[in-house]
């Protein structure tokens, strides 16, 4: 009796509930963690991730922290979807381990045809006093979509001698990462804008600036909504006009960035790339470093970086909150300016 109404109290308050809330994680699956407090079987924080994929098949996870695992002869576990049958959940539990607890995870498939929404998860846990049942709750989210993209201003006027700010905006479901390109429609030339920032009102955003030598024309707006290892595609038609007077004659810039992923809170890590100047390495050239903080719309300087000899440059940042990094090359009276793509950087 105790028992029952400590699994009846943890399903009331939430606490039997693996996935829940609203949002996008960076682990290509809708997830969060919440503590437990599972009466004889599991302790500490659980975690699921599982999402409805594209095409194929893909694989959803719930991982565990199982109680006195020397007393445990088997995990086994099975999930159902809404109104389809239930699927066996694989544990990798191992026997004959004297912790106090052992961390365990279970595996099952989930295929482009499963529904989204809750699922529930049954774990069986066998002990040596008998066999026991733990329910639980994981939200799998639905297919990333694209439901909307567009470049501002439309059409991109070039100005001779100057540079033209170029926006996108996106509107994505699901995804656990945006990126985007802006791709001339008769070939040899495109803007790469790196991964495009989630600001607070849901929308993905970026920016690039185009030179007055850009090829005008036709041109396509490219996003790529990503999610594990599944890539979903959509595009956008825009235009581009000559400058009048035609273009200067000032030579092109370009820069490269790269950062780790993921970083823990208050390390240290490099923002690196290489500076060119035309299709060379741009020796001794400063360049500017930016920052927005994840969820905000505006870039700040956060220092400055200057390249060798060979066009490299690197400057080191502590970790202090998500964000988004890119670099600026200034122009000059005879250099034109260029702008990387954005990089992310989780901060743990």
């Amino acid at each position: 009796m105790k028992r029952r109404v400590r699994l009846l109290l943890a399903t009331a308050t939430g606490a039997a509930v693996l996935l829940g809330g609203t949002g996008l994680t960076a682990a290509g699956a809708y997830a969060s963690t919440q503590a437990l407090a599972m009466a004889d079987d599991f302790t500490g924080e659980a975690s699921a991730s599982a999402s409805i994929p594209l095409e194929g098949d893909v694989q959803g996870t719930v991982t565990l922290n199982l109680k006195e695992p020397a007393k445990v002869t088997s995990v086994t576990g099975s999930i159902e979807p809404p109104g389809k049958a239930a699927k066996t959940v694989t544990f990798d539990f191992r026997t004959g381990d004297t912790a106090a607890t052992q961390k365990i995870t279970g595996k099952w498939t989930v295929s482009k045809d499963d529904p989204a929404g809750d699922w529930k998860l049954s774990v069986v846990v066998t002990r040596d006093t008998g066999a026991s049942t733990t329910p639980f709750v994981v939200q799998v989210s639905g297919k990333q979509g694209i439901n909307g993209a567009k470049v501002s201003p439309d059409p991109v006027r070039l100005v001779k001698g100057k540079d033209v700010q170029v926006s996108v905006e996106a509107s994505v479901k699901d995804a656990t990462s945006v990126s985007a390109k802006l791709v001339s429609d008769g070939g040899g030339e495109f803007y790469n804008l790196g991964e495009l920032a989630k600001e607070s009102d849901g929308y993905y955003r970026g920016s690039t600036y185009f030179a007055d030598d850009t090829v005008p024309g036709d041109w396509t707006l490219e996003v790529y909504a990503h999610k594990g290892d599944q890539t979903l595609k959509g595009v956008a038609a825009f235009t581009v006009v000559a400058p009048e007077g035609g273009a200067s004659k000032k030579t092109k810039t370009r820069v490269t960035i790269a950062a780790p992923n993921k970083v823990a809170k208050g390390k240290t890590f490099k923002v690196y790339g290489k500076v060119y100047l035309g299709s060379k390495a741009y020796k001794a050239k400063t360049v500017e470093v930016y920052f927005k903080a994840k969820g905000t719309k505006t870039y700040k300087l956060l220092g400055f970086a200057k390249s060798t000899s060979t066009g490299k440059y690197s400057k080191t940042f502590k970790a202090k909150k998500d964000g988004y990094y890119r670099v600026k090359v200034p122009g000059t009276s005879k250099t034109r300016s260029s702008l990387s793509p954005q990089e992310f950087v989780d901060v743990k």
